[in-house]
């Protein structure tokens, strides 16, 4: 039992998982109603929804639509994690554009299953405050938006945002924070900024498919290293890149990699800062999940640990509050009039309105409320997916087990072909994501990304138990 100090609601949560662990609740079985639950242990319907969601959450049960909760198998026998990655130690041209090019196609059949919606699902954003919020930008500045803006962006926005620094080693003003058109066209003027075409881009592996887009965009090249799923790039490789000059600079998702869901711990975040400064490295850090945590404590980014401005971190509201509205950010540090020359060159100024209307929630709306809720619907989500994954796919699949956003890699047979998979499933109109998009070598052609940013429903449990069906037969 939790100590007496904790919420009522863990404590109870706790006393049923003990009960479902010896076996007095078994797999299957229907767990006592809201009501029930509300009544026999004196609690609140409020109470009563904390403690099922809690067990949810952490695995132990389940919830069916218009049928109750039900216990599911016990987490403590989760599927074994992918090993720490091994990629070649060496730089290579990128060419992941056709295969994007070819899953992009595929994506405009309709009637999808998306298991691969890397963006929280519409519902879960508050669509009705930003409408208001919108409605009150245009009313307010309506002549404002016509003419050309700075380049920087608009000012109390970017005040707004340089406010989370707080807490870094180099806290930075308004101006030091750059508006783009969301987090890759930051990430693409920051790596402009550092490197040349032709020059190396020391990135996890696997990293993002868009990352390795811009890299091939540019006319980079990609060092790959070696990546645990759990803690994120191993330091050690990494170092070995920069002590033989093989990277001009690196590119890494620290908080939540897609695909792995990977989060640096803060010892690694302070260690490798102090590696960028020790080889004078600069890093191009994509934060753009470090909102969607799931536990308690948003993560620190490695921002937080630069004296020397060689950091230069990528965000955006994409992932947590406006998909739409394309409003990303970098600030830059020692790189950032570079940065905001070639966001001249490239675009000029992000467009204002949504920059107007973004600003007007942000000083209306509680954002920490919403992401709240968020946090809790992606977690649970995951965890939904993750089980159903566990459930219904070969025996020995490996799962990540992400502590924030809501991305999944699963590892099947050496002898599964994803694109086969993937072929097989967009037959029976279920979308997924092969695991060869996120490399720039020939890897991982038996993984899969999987996503949970849209809720877990009926039509989302039968598509996982389709596809784990279709790589049983391949198996």
């Amino acid at each position: 039992m939790q100590k007496g100090t904790d919420f009522l609601y863990l404590q109870l949560a706790d006393k049923i998982a003990q009960l479902i662990e010896k076996g007095v609740y078994a797999v299957g079985d229907r767990l006592p109603s809201v009501r029930e639950l509300r009544q026999e242990h004196g609690v609140s319907i409020s109470t009563a929804l904390q403690v099922y969601a809690q067990l949810e959450k952490k695995g132990w049960i389940t919830a069916r639509e218009r049928s109750g909760y039900f216990v599911q198998p016990n987490p403590r026998q989760r599927a074994q994690l992918p090993a720490v990655t091994a990629p070649a130690a060496a730089p290579v041209a990128v060419k992941v554009n056709e295969q994007v090019r070819r899953i992009r196609e595929g994506r405009r059949q309709k009637g999808l299953v998306a298991l691969d919606a890397a963006t929280p699902a519409a519902a879960l954003m508050p669509q009705h405050k930003l409408h208001k919020a919108m409605l009150h930008a245009i009313r307010r500045h309506s002549a404002s938006c016509v003419p050309y803006h700075d380049v920087s962006g608009y000012e109390p926005l970017q005040r707004l945002i340089a406010q989370r620094s707080l807490t870094w080693k180099d806290a930075v003003t308004a101006a030091d924070v750059t508006i783009t058109n969301g987090c890759l066209e930051a990430v693409s003027l920051c790596l402009r900024a550092v490197a040349r075409p032709g020059d190396t881009i020391a990135i996890e592996s696997p990293t993002f498919f868009g990352l390795l887009m811009t890299i091939e965009s540019l006319g980079m090249k990609a060092l790959e290293i070696a990546t645990d799923p759990v803690t994120g790039i191993c330091l050690d490789k990494l170092e070995n890149a920069f002590r033989k000059k093989k990277a001009a600079a690196c590119l890494l998702v620290s908080n939540y990699n897609n695909p792995l869901g990977s989060c640096m711990p803060p010892a690694h975040k302070q260690a490798l800062a102090q590696l960028l400064q020790r080889y004078q490295v600069p890093l191009v850090e994509d934060d753009a999940f470090g909102d969607l945590h799931h536990g308690p404590d948003r993560p620190d980014n490695i921002k937080t640990y630069d004296s020397e401005g060689l950091v230069l971190l990528c965000s955006s509201f994409s992932k947590s509050l406006a998909p739409g509205y394309r409003l990303g950010w970098a600030i830059a540090g020692r790189y950032r009039h570079k940065v905001e020359q070639l966001k001249f060159m490239t675009s000029i100024h992000t467009s204002l309105m949504p920059q107007l209307a973004i600003h007007s929630y942000l000083e209306h709306q509680r954002l920490d409320l919403h992401l709240k809720q968020l946090r809790h619907a992606l977690a649970l989500q995951t965890q939904q997916m993750a089980n159903a994954i566990q459930q219904y796919f070969p025996a020995h699949t490996r799962i990540t087990r992400p502590e924030g956003s809501f991305n999944l890699w699963v590892e099947l047979g050496p002898h599964t072909d994803a694109w086969e998979l993937y072929r097989l499933a967009m037959e029976q109109r279920i979308a997924i994501m092969p695991g060869t998009l996120f490399s720039s070598q020939p890897r991982y052609r038996n993984c899969l990304r999987i996503s949970a940013g849209l809720p877990f429903n009926e039509d989302m449990a039968w598509a996982v138990q389709t596809v784990g069906r279709l790589a049983k037969r391949m198996n």
